[in-house]
């Protein structure tokens, strides 16, 4: 679980790259959600099946919504997981591996975070990083809402 956003570029290249380097060569599975610094107020649904990466549009960030929207208890609900800075935005990652080194692949994963200095240049510059996963991502988003392209059935866009 991390407090801080990945950065796009350097998670496309420990997921993406094939081989995958170090620790994240092993990993066969990963599911989860993830805050992209390029993507503030929505979260990514992330999954890894083999040598396929793709990171999803998800559903927004309770923190990027008015309050009024949240359903009764909410607040209460997720208490634990709010940051007065962030509100719920994190990511949550479950990794699967065969041989896997947990703690070198958590260590790898965390070197694809924004480094305290890029947190302290704040969203406008994190929305500013170049992003890998952008064209995707758009197109997926623009197919669930009723814009897409015209074909007819749905996929996650994998790297």
């Amino acid at each position: 679980r991390a407090k801080r956003p990945f950065h796009p570029t350097r998670l496309h290249a420990a997921l993406c790259t094939r081989p995958r380097p170090g620790a994240l060569a092993q990993l066969l599975r990963l599911k989860g959600i993830a805050w992209l610094a390029t993507r503030h107020w929505q979260q990514a649904h992330a999954a890894l099946a083999g040598t396929q990466f793709g990171l999803s549009p998800g559903p927004p960030w309770w923190a990027a919504l008015p309050r009024e929207e949240w359903p009764e208890g909410l607040e209460q609900d997720i208490q634990s997981l709010w940051h007065k800075d962030h509100g719920d935005r994190q990511s949550e990652l479950v990794c699967i591996g065969q041989e896997l080194q947990h703690a070198a692949a958590t260590s790898a994963l965390d070197a694809c975070l924004l480094t305290e200095e890029e947190m302290s240049e704040g969203e406008q510059a994190w929305a500013a990083l170049a992003d890998p996963f952008a064209e995707a991502w758009e197109r997926e988003a623009a197919e669930a809402d009723g814009q897409g392209t015209g074909h007819d059935h749905e996929h996650a866009h994998m790297h």
